[in-house]
């Protein structure tokens, strides 16, 4: 209870810090403008660069794709720091399928991936703030008139699922209530075969399937209808559940595309078909070892007994609120670095963020060793980076990517190639197609992936902010 009663107050404080932080910094009127501590993550900010140019090239894809996926339990969730789910499963297939496809000396292609509710998917597919929608969406006809839709890429069923000591068939279960969401795809594949003498129960607020299937566990009296799928990734945590008849009605997942992006289409239903594709039971494989407890997925400053995330969370937040950077980019460059991990080395790169004592003590932090001195000297590093590019005209998406390959690699080695870009006649300012570009060619992929991984650890994080904050402000109205 005190240490509950400790990180609690730790909490509130760290807040308080940086809303004052926040207010300090909105006085300030220095040009250019710095991006301001929790702005959202510039992609969450503009549309993606296929939906501005409109046309999908299967011989030369974008250089970033972005999914938007629903954030759930089974499709797409954080978990040690990073992403997992049935759908991160099935498109990390597809993203390295393109990538074999891709020249050698060229960037590889990275997919953002952007989590959000499930009922958003489809209008934020048509607004172009993504350009693929994944969230075990069901084939209909009805979504063909507002998207482009793959061929199925899993086939699924919806079955009873009870306690073991509560047998139940579609036969005598009419007076034992079905736990449904209303918003279930159960409920209207029920209402499709015509079994509509049921009795349907609404779960508690804020239960989602994953959670019915738990209180299942423990509650003889409860049952539900759930995807066949979904029961074959929960049930081995949960001794007590049982499988019974399936509606006749089959369930087909497809991916969204918009309109005009019918070769992005093709190109997904040729990754469904071919051998490189992962099946549902691959999916299935990847994705349950890292379920999360209770189905509950959480924020990601939310207290876990297997994450890192919280322990640090209110030191990253102080850090973060005295230098004008995102709490959630220090967290993403810390899994990098370190998983999360206080590895103290004597000489060179230290601590959780891995920063070289040398660099610490320019940034007026005399022990670097200690969790919240490393934290801290990372922290006035990239706020310090994020005032010079700003400085120099870059844009706020840019100076992301600069601060995380400055950060890997050391402000000067990305000034040199910086000014090789320029004289290769590319764009010194700009990362993506730019100074990455000759970065692969002039230090190493290393660095490429750097910035690639900490930016979507960075974009996944601040997303799935957003969305659970959303949730929890539905759940406590």
């Amino acid at each position: 209870m005190k240490r509950a009663l400790s990180l609690f107050f730790r909490v509130f404080f760290c807040l308080v810090a940086s809303l004052m932080a926040v207010q300090s910094m909105a006085a300030s009127k220095a040009k250019p403008k710095a991006a301001a501590v929790d702005r959202a993550h510039p992609v969450l900010q503009q549309a993606s660069e296929l939906a501005q140019d409109g046309q999908y090239d299967s011989s030369n894809p974008p250089a970033r794709l972005r999914v938007l996926v629903a954030l759930g339990p089974s499709t797409y969730f954080i978990k040690y720091g990073k992403p997992h789910g049935l759908e991160y499963a099935f498109l990390q297939g597809f993203e390295a399928e393109l990538n074999r496809r891709r020249a050698k000396n060229r960037p590889p292609i990275r997919f953002q991936y952007i989590p959000i509710d499930a009922g958003e998917l489809i209008p934020a597919l048509r607004e172009g703030r993504g350009d693929i929608a994944a969230g075990m969406i069901p084939y209909s006809e009805g979504l063909k008139s507002l998207i482009a839709v793959t061929e199925p890429y899993a086939k699924d069923e919806w079955c009873l699922v009870s306690h073991t000591s509560n047998p139940i068939t579609f036969e005598n279960i009419s007076q034992k209530p079905l736990s449904l969401g209303s918003g279930s795809l159960g409920r209207r594949l029920l209402a499709t075969e015509g079994k509509t003498d049921l009795v349907i129960e609404e779960p508690a607020t804020g239960f989602n399937a994953e959670m019915v299937l738990r209180e299942i566990d423990s509650t003889p009296a409860m049952q539900t209808l759930a995807s066949k799928h979904i029961f074959k990734l929960w049930s081995p945590n949960y001794a007590n559940l049982k499988q019974a008849e399936c509606l006749s009605t089959n369930v087909s997942w497809v991916w969204g595309v918009r309109k005009e992006n019918h070769a992005l289409a093709e190109d997904l239903n040729a990754y469904i078909n071919s051998k490189n594709s992962v099946t549902i039971e691959k999916a299935i494989e990847q994705t349950r070892r890292f379920l999360i407890a209770g189905g509950k997925v959480e924020s990601t400053d939310k207290i876990s007994s297997m994450d890192k995330l919280a322990i640090f969370a209110p030191i990253f937040q102080t850090a973060a609120a005295a230098n004008n950077v995102d709490w959630l980019l220090l967290a993403a460059i810390g899994q990098k670095e370190s998983k999360l991990s206080a590895v103290i080395r004597k000489k060179g790169p230290t601590g959780v963020m891995q920063i070289n004592p040398s660099t610490a003590r320019a940034m007026g932090v005399s022990d670097p060793h200690g969790n919240e001195g490393n934290i801290s000297a990372a922290a006035i590093y990239l706020g310090y980076l994020r005032k010079m590019f700003s400085k120099q005209g870059v844009t706020e998406e840019n100076q992301l990517y600069f601060m995380i390959a400055a950060y890997n690699a050391g402000e000067g080695r990305l000034q040199q190639l910086r000014n090789q870009t320029q004289k290769k006649g590319l764009d010194p300012n700009v990362w993506v197609g730019n100074v990455e570009q000759m970065a692969l060619h002039s230090v190493s992929k290393g660095m490429v992936d750097y910035v690639s991984t900490v930016n979507r650890l960075y974009l996944a994080y601040q997303a799935a902010e957003k969305v659970t904050g959303k949730q929890k402000k539905a759940t406590d109205n």
